[in-house]
């Protein structure tokens, strides 16, 4: 069984929608907090909320069998990471994926495999974001840390309404600070 898994998207649906498409093979996207975009969008994913995603009525964590292992997996916000070791050994599960950091992680703690995929949009331990690939195979497992980089289109589809958008708000402003300034004249 193959999972993808990413985190902290933080409102882009452009990157997601790549990635999905990119990976037909996969059989489960996770995504684990943080994405802020309405969760109709997430429908080829199961999620979790995180601390930005203050509209959902999501689950903060789940737990999800499937046939001999468990995963357990959630934000991160809410991890006591001075006990993590003993916050991990807590969830009895097979597989721990957490989001939250912004950074990579890979580790096997007691019983327990803990994956971190790092953040899509905003990375915080490199320039690229990244995502997850879980592969279970019976007891040969395999995980990979993927950088992301987007396509021209996708780069262009996200730059090109920000300029645009940056754009005529500076008009308005030079506009409004002219009226008022050719007003302040006609006062004078």
């Amino acid at each position: 069984m193959k999972f993808l898994i990413v985190s902290d998207s933080h409102g882009d649906y452009n990157y997601l929608e790549q990635i999905v498409y990119s990976n037909q093979d996969v059989d489960v996207f996770i995504h684990l907090g943080d994405y802020e975009i309405p969760e109709y969008l997430l429908n080829r994913f199961i999620f979790v909320r995180g601390n930005c995603d203050f509209l959902s009525d999501a689950p903060k964590f789940r737990d999800i069998d499937y046939g001999t292992f468990n995963i357990h997996f959630e934000h991160g916000n809410n991890i006591d990471f001075y006990n993590f070791e003993k916050y991990i050994e807590s969830k009895e599960c097979d597989i721990f994926l957490f989001g939250h950091t912004h950074k990579k992680f890979a580790k096997e703690i007691g019983n327990t495999y803990v994956f971190n995929p790092g953040s899509l949009t905003r990375p915080r331990d490199s320039s690229l974001g990244s995502y997850l690939i879980l592969e279970i195979r019976d007891k040969n497992n395999y995980y990979e840390h993927a950088d992301f980089m987007p396509d021209a289109q996708t780069v262009f589809n996200n730059i090109v309404p920000d300029y645009v958008a940056g754009f005529i708000y500076g008009a308005l402003i030079e506009s409004y600070c002219s009226e008022h300034n050719a007003r302040m004249m006609a006062m004078q």
